[in-house]
């Protein structure tokens, strides 16, 4: 029974590869429509007019919409799935961009073998594919198995969303995220956790000129207290730190009276990260610039904004090998690697469902005005993904 399940599921998506290079119009043209909208994190008006483009797409296929709305003004989780439906697959996309309002990278263009545009792979493609390959499922009644979820903050972390995500992933044994493959077609086998670590020294503040001595300068501390936080980092075990945002001072003559950074860390072992952050809260304790004739040195808060779980090799193992598996049967190839940036893989890494992501077209300058999909990309994913899902839909997690 399972081969000819999977016979079935192949002849479906090769007959559908070959029937279009590329994207078909409809597709095509919807992808325009949202990478010509400003969806940047904060841009609420633009997320609300990309969510009432899709909506309908969605439920053209006979998928009821739910719409989850968060404690915060405007924000809210979109999720799909047939009346009745019982899922086994949760499908992850998000509407949200990196790009400003203003600027010149705000529209699609046309070049040729490849489309360039703001979130045109990070990742409005992505969910263009994802209603694409929906629709392909539609045709054979395999849209029981699967489940939309669709959020508006991924590029900040998905601080409001993390936990209806979370939500509606109990009980699902497979998830998959629309983030872009990698350059090469790459999906990710591991992602980094990360952490955001803000320091806020405080001194004293005094005449640079005429009292220098009654000052107790913060910003001097703060900028030793990041030489070492800096020095922790072990690029080969794949843990770094970047102090990527930093504020201090008020005037040049004015001895530093408060100064803070905040450090972005990526780890890939648990263990690494817990060293790190208590090396740092025992750099932090100690005042490195103290005024000997005040008896007062500097004080400095440690202060976690920010987290992403570690998404495992564990984790994604099981769909890895059921991708490649899939890739062979179409004559591809998916190679897999694990990258230090995150998604809301690493936030539903915890439930205990198997998850892969990078399952989107790709192309490459993501989050520059260079960003730019591969047609031939789309194609390869839309039969390979749609393979995928059929095949999943008829299997249980743990079993081939």
């Amino acid at each position: 029974m399972k081969r000819l399940l999977a016979g079935a599921a192949l002849s479906l998506v090769l007959s559908t590869a070959t029937a279009a290079e590329g994207i078909a119009p409809h597709y095509r043209e919807l992808l325009e429509r949202l990478v010509n909208i400003n969806t940047e994190t904060h841009n609420l008006a633009g997320l609300e007019q990309v969510r009432q483009l899709l909506i309908p797409q969605f439920e053209s296929l006979g998928l009821v919409l739910t719409r989850h709305r968060l404690a915060q003004d405007g924000r809210e989780v979109l999720s799909f799935e047939m009346p009745g439906a019982q899922p086994k697959v949760l499908l992850v996309g998000h509407l949200d961009t990196v790009f400003p309002v203003t600027g010149a990278f705000q529209k699609l263009k046309d070049q040729g073998n490849r489309l360039a545009g703001p979130g045109v792979i990070d990742m409005k493609g992505g969910v263009v594919l994802l209603l694409n390959v929906l629709a392909q499922l539609k045709e054979h009644g395999g849209l029981d198995q699967v489940r939309v979820a669709l959020n508006d903050d991924e590029e900040i972390g998905s601080p409001n969303s993390k936990a209806t995500l979370r939500d509606l992933a109990q009980g699902l044994p497979f998830g998959l995220v629309f983030e872009p493959g990698l350059e090469d077609g790459s999906v990710v086998s591991s992602q980094s956790g990360v952490r955001w670590i803000k320091l806020t020294t405080t001194g004293k503040a005094a005449h640079a000129g005429l009292e220098p001595e009654k000052g107790i300068d913060a910003c001097l501390d703060l900028a030793i207290k990041v030489k070492k936080v800096a020095g922790l980092a072990q690029a080969g075990k794949g843990l770094t730190i970047n102090p990527g945002l930093m504020d201090g001072g008020s005037k040049p003559n004015v001895v530093c009276e408060n100064a803070s950074v905040t450090f972005d860390i990526r780890f890939r072992s648990l263990a690494d990260w817990q060293d790190v952050s208590s090396a740092i809260r025992k750099i932090g304790a100690v005042s490195d610039v103290y005024n000997a004739s005040l008896q007062q040195g500097t004080h400095t808060e440690v202060t976690q904004l920010a987290e992403m779980p570690l998404l495992p090799v564990a984790d994604t193992a099981e769909l890895l090998e059921r991708i490649q598996t899939s890739a062979r049967s179409l004559g591809q190839t998916v190679g897999a690697r694990a990258v230090g940036y995150g998604s809301d893989g690493n936030n539903l890494a915890e439930t205990g469902m198997q998850l892969l992501v990078g399952v989107g077209p790709y192309g490459g300058g993501m989050h520059s005005d260079q960003e730019f999909m591969l047609l031939r990309s789309y194609q390869e994913r839309l039969s390979l993904i749609t393979l995928l899902i059929t095949q999943l839909s008829h299997s249980q997690k743990g079993t081939s």
